[in-house]
């Protein structure tokens, strides 16, 4: 049987198959990039982030003066305003990351002003000052804000560090996209830095294992630079750098794999970027790749793209790419990140911040008038929340290193230390925007790991966010120290305000008490009852982190033409300090309720207005009826009535004196009545949070601190630092000729802070203040955000002279 074929047929057959195979393969390609955008959506939704700023008044400091602070949280997106947390920790740091200083501070719509006194204990040096949330613990303390600050004890004498010969200089490279492959041109970015993390100068060269010379490179700007090369399989390289005292250092390069993907990022004229990806013996079968790009989690391309002889080049527009620092990511047909890089696009949403004084002279003791004036990108107009800072520039005063534009927009999304962060926020500059590209290319850093992501489940969160105020952590254990679960645990602090905390252990033996109102320096009492648990203990963790990132600070220095401004200086610190110190004294916070966190009781009695009795028994018996007295083979036990289902309850309320929980009945028994002033009695059940009370019977003593009271010995008692109560900065009015002319000195070299300069909604704000008997040219610096996320800083000069005018 002869059989014909119909060409014509077989060719459109065949292209059917074709298209039909290339469809399923190109819907099968879109699942999974919309899998990886879901997964990167919830991921983004489950584990947002916060970035902290904070603005100091200064950057050098005396012991016995005041550190000023105002704290800025947002959003690591949009940032806005964050209203998550509602604490802040700030620690300054030794060399060592030993805390010399620590407080909490409370948050309010993502604001938060504080103060530190720097005490004569604290040594001259260079410290770090971090700051974060509790719910930012749980990124690693790189996301910290992190700023170097230098202290001067002038009560000891000075120990300056002395400068050693320099180890060898830190040098790294960094293949563009992330690895060499063998083959496939590359491009290298390096940086070489000193032991104070600073940049460098020298010159290098690119050497293979035959010593011949490759490529000679050196830095362009702080110690970076690039420079091309197409790596050989099973090649080594070296780099030789020699710096500017003629020391020679080698350093090895990373080896090139045998296959992969590289991966090259470039500018073009017409506000697009280019993004080329290359390919050698990598899965040849399905010839494509995923490029993703997100800014601070927010995606702004997600496609495939074949290859096409190895390559594939693909066009960004810029206007689709968020403001600041991208992400661009290239994952493999098996959806296997495999290069990545970072991409700057210059921010425009700057916050313009106008700052016109009265005059550019002023004389001693007299009124300063700024007129600030906060606008957009187009002039507009906008509200906004700002701190100022105005002091004494001298030979010891230092460059202010970070912004809040600077941080916010690039060294918080980086990793390690930015030298000089402001000289690249004026990307209108060509060399600025290479230099730029640089640091994209060496301080590359990703917040979370793809395998979070892509897996069924991220990480695990350790720390709760902190939405309504402190929390206090502990640990449950038996005595060998192994944790104990389902055990419930009581937190109190005696206070006229009575608060009781409950907690049940997990299966960590974790405990957390969320505070209301704690404030100041206070003693907490954690405890289990004694009745029901007896040999469990409650160890209370620090809320500091103990996880410290690389922070390289540079070596204390002092010049000596700076000793007698150092003087000058030490003794206005003391003046101010004679003659004003009652005026820094923490401002409480009068809205604090102080209500017990029961409400209004049932039945108050104030023992006072009754027949006083000697013994408990008789006080309880006779005139509060709504508590039943029984004594059984253990003791004595109390019984509330249930006046809601007209029936008593059958367990011991929850029995408090002065806030502290007694589970021993026998011991209120046969406390002293005569040291009661009053008697508040629920007659009701009560819950709160994890705790179920049948009826509350809290008895408060005249002098509330337990009136001699015996607790428990296995009760933990300790001192415990709440959140910081603020002060307020005092600044003297000399308003009237006889003000002016009052015989105690001023010497203030930090002339005004304020860290709640709120512009109206046409931008304005007109802020007054007064000069010192200080002269001089003096600085003054306004920073801040507005709700919309646009952060600015604006800055002037103004002298002061000894003249009147």
């Amino acid at each position: 049987m002869k059989i014909q074929y119909n060409v014509r047929s077989f060719k459109t057959w065949l292209t059917a198959v074709v298209l039909v195979t290339a469809s399923a393969s190109s819907f099968a390609q879109k699942a999974d990039l919309d899998t990886l955008l879901k997964k990167f959506d919830r991921y983004r939704v489950s584990h947002a982030t916060e970035k902290i700023y904070a603005h100091l008044d200064q950057e050098l400091y005396l012991t016995g003066e005041m550190m000023w602070f105002k704290l800025y949280v947002v959003d690591g997106s949009f940032h806005k305003p964050s209203d998550i947390s509602k604490v802040a920790y700030v620690e300054i740091l030794d060399k060592e990351n030993k805390p010399v200083l620590q407080t909490k501070v409370p948050l309010l719509n993502g604001m938060c002003n504080g103060s530190l006194f720097l005490p004569a204990s604290v040594g001259s040096g260079v410290y770090n000052m971090r700051v974060y949330t509790s719910w930012m613990k749980n990124f690693g303390p790189e996301f910290f804000f992190q700023k170097t600050v230098t202290i001067i004890n002038t009560f000891k004498k000075l120990e300056i560090e002395k400068t050693k010969p320099g180890p060898k200089p830190d040098a790294q490279f960094f293949p563009e996209g992330g690895n060499l492959v063998a083959g496939l041109k590359s491009t290298v970015a390096f940086r070489v830095i000193n032991s104070s993390g600073n940049g460098i100068g020298f010159t290098g060269r690119l050497i293979s294992s035959s010593n011949d010379t490759i490529r000679n490179f050196g830095p362009q700007k702080f110690g970076m630079g690039t420079f091309e090369f197409t790596p050989v399989y099973g090649e080594t390289y070296n780099a030789i750098i020699e710096d500017e005292q003629g020391n020679t250092f080698t350093y090895k390069l990373p080896a090139a794999l045998e296959s992969g993907y590289v991966l090259s990022v470039k500018d073009t004229v017409n506000d697009v970027i280019t993004v080329r990806v290359t390919s050698k013996g990598a899965l040849a079968a399905m010839p494509f790749v995923y490029l993703f790009v997100h800014a601070r989690n927010i995606v702004s391309n997600a496609t495939m793209q074949f290859l096409q002889q190895g390559e594939a080049i693909i066009s960004v527009s810029k206007k689709d790419l968020q403001e600041g620092i991208s992400h661009i990511t290239v994952f493999d047909p098996g959806m296997q990140p495999v290069c990545e890089r970072l991409y700057f696009n210059p921010v425009k949403r700057k916050l313009s911040i106008d700052i016109q004084p009265s005059q550019r002279e002023f004389g001693i003791r007299r009124k300063v008038v700024l007129d600030i004036t906060a606008t957009g990108p187009a002039g507009e107009s906008l509200p906004s929340n700002l701190s100022m800072a105005v002091y004494r520039i001298d030979s010891l005063s230092q460059p202010m290193g970070s912004t809040i534009l600077n941080y916010l927009w690039l060294a918080s999304d980086l990793q390690g230390t930015i030298e000089s962060p402001d000289y690249f926020m004026n990307t209108e500059d060509t060399q600025v925007r290479k230099s730029l590209d640089q640091v994209m290319l060496t301080h590359g850093w990703r917040r979370f790991n793809w395998k979070d992501i892509q897996g069924n489940s991220a990480a695990p969160i350790q720390f709760v966010p902190e939405f309504r105020g402190h929390v206090i952590h502990g640990k449950v254990t038996d005595v060998a120290g192994n944790p104990v679960r389902n055990v419930m645990t009581y937190l109190s602090s005696p206070a006229r305000n009575i608060q009781v905390y409950g907690s049940v252990s997990n299966a960590n033996g974790e405990v957390r008490y969320e505070m209301k109102d704690f404030s100041g320096a206070r003693k907490i009492i954690t405890q289990t009852n004694s009745r029901r648990d007896s040999t469990s203990l409650i160890r209370i963790e620090s809320p500091f982190s103990d996880k410290y990132a690389t922070w390289k600070t540079s070596p204390f220095t002092m010049a000596k033409t700076a000793e007698k401004q150092l003087i000058t200086r030490t003794i206005g610190m003391q003046v101010q300090d004679i003659f004003y110190q009652d005026k820094f004294n923490p401002v409480k916070n009068n809205a604090i309720d102080s209500t017990a966190f029961y409400g209004k009781a049932d039945a108050t009695y104030y023992l006072d207005d009754y027949t006083r009795f000697p013994v408990m028994e008789e006080v309880m018996r006779e005139y509060v009826p709504g508590v039943l007295v029984r004594k059984r083979k253990d003791g004595f036990h109390f019984m509330n009535l249930d006046v809601v289902n007209k029936t008593i309850f059958d367990e011991d309320p929850l029995v408090l004196l002065d806030g502290i929980p007694i589970f021993d009945i026998n011991k209120i028994i046969a406390f002293d009545p005569l040291k009661v002033k009053k008697l508040e009695v629920i007659t009701r059940r009560y819950y709160l949070g994890v705790l179920s009370l049948p009826g509350i019977v809290s008895y408060t003593t005249y002098t509330g601190d337990l009136g001699g009271f015996q607790l428990d010995p296995k009760t933990v008692m300790l001192d415990y630092e709440g959140l910081q109560f603020q002060r307020e900065f005092y600044s003297p009015i000399y308003d009237t000729p006889k003000m002016r002319d009052n015989r105690l000195p001023d010497q203030r070299s930090l002339l005004y802070w304020d860290p709640a300069v709120i512009t109206s909604r046409d931008g304005k704000k007109r802020v007054e203040f007064y000069t010192s008997d200080q002269t001089g040219d003096f600085q003054v610096v306004v920073e801040g955000l507005t709700t919309g996320g646009m952060s600015g800083r604006g800055s002037i000069l103004f002298s002061v002279q000894p003249f009147d005018n």
